[in-house]
């Protein structure tokens, strides 16, 4: 058998393989649900939303509701045969609204919050292999009638999970990783996630302040100085980080500790900010500026800054502060 008989072979087996690997309209079918002024909530207990078997995306979340407390009720998404949910989030951090505040209308096409209460959505994609569960559940109104929930969930059965063009392994899965309420003191180092395995980051929502309100500054700006702290990625194990931004406001896409105030947009957004009490929240989204990794991540970050070209100096007068952190990562 000469060359060229096995290279027009090789062309068809290549063809073959890459018909039986594509992923055509034909194969794919939408599935949606809702519930429409559901009083489930009132039962205290985690109840079950929508149940889909077989293997594709969740790709639109959206929740209402106009009662006091709404924010804390925390949604789970199961996987495949996961007893514990690799997402588990409130109303509130889950889809970067701070603090349970009223802000509206801080909107991307991947996340936001339109209403005063409730009306929060999000577009990730959450794969699943054999099954997905959606289950809420609010223990603060157990018992109180009236309190009515609204959602929309909505999906595509057997869609491969594509971002930003580059299609994703068909094992991997979207993890939530948190860390709530944690004291971190000034310029100490603490971690956003980390995973052993292979992935790429998709999503940081933060909410920082300082926790020192009677603490006395030389300067009043200095108690936002925990602004000045960078984002740090250890891949692979290693000791030495990549750096993923110059300040922390800077890697939510702000600049001089926030000083324009509010934006929303598809690559970030300032969703809350309290200069007079130091606090704020953000998001920042990976898909369009994508961060893959290879043999685990840990991602940092500092209350505050020391500065490199000065021998470490502590930068201004940082104080002990306080974060919660939402980590969304795909991991494979």
């Amino acid at each position: 058998m000469n060359y060229r008989i096995l290279i027009i072979l090789a062309i068809i087996m290549l063809n073959i393989a890459d018909s039986f690997s594509q992923t055509y309209a034909t194969d794919l079918e939408s599935f949606s649900t809702m519930g429409k002024q559901s009083e489930i909530l009132q039962s205290g207990i985690e109840e079950v939303l929508y149940v889909k078997n077989g293997k594709g995306l969740l790709h639109h979340m959206w929740f209402g509701g106009g009662f006091d407390g709404i924010d804390n009720t925390v949604i789970r998404v199961y996987v495949d045969d996961e007893k514990e949910p690799s997402i588990e989030m409130k109303m509130s951090e889950g889809f970067a609204n701070a603090f349970n505040s009223n802000n509206n209308f801080q909107s991307s096409s991947i996340i936001g919050k339109t209403g005063s209460k409730g009306g929060v959505y999000n577009t990730f994609k959450i794969p699943y292999g054999k099954k997905i569960k959606i289950t809420a559940q609010n223990k603060e109104i157990r018992g109180k009638s009236g309190q009515y929930f609204w959602w929309i969930l909505r999906g595509t059965s057997n869609m491969p999970l594509t971002i930003n063009g580059v299609t994703l392994p068909e094992n991997a899965r979207m993890k939530l990783h948190k860390v709530e309420d944690k004291l971190v003191y000034a310029y100490a180092e603490f971690d956003l996630c980390d995973t052993k395995k292979d992935g790429l980051l998709y999503m940081v929502y933060m909410q920082g302040e300082a926790a020192e309100p009677n603490k006395i500054y030389k300067k009043e700006w200095y108690k936002l100085s925990f602004l000045e702290a960078c984002v740090r990625a250890y891949v692979g194990g290693t000791k030495e980080p990549v750096f993923l931004s110059s300040g922390l406001e800077d890697y939510f896409l702000g600049t001089y500790y926030f000083q324009s105030g509010r934006f929303a947009n598809d690559l970030a957004g300032l969703t809350y900010f309290d200069k007079e009490n130091a606090k704020f929240a953000g998001y920042r989204i990976h898909d369009r500026d994508p961060f893959y990794f290879k043999n685990g991540l840990r991602l940092t970050c500092r209350a505050g800054e020391t500065w490199p070209e000065k021998n470490n100096i502590k930068l201004h007068d940082a104080p002990n502060s306080k974060f919660t952190t939402y980590t969304w990562v795909y991991e494979w």
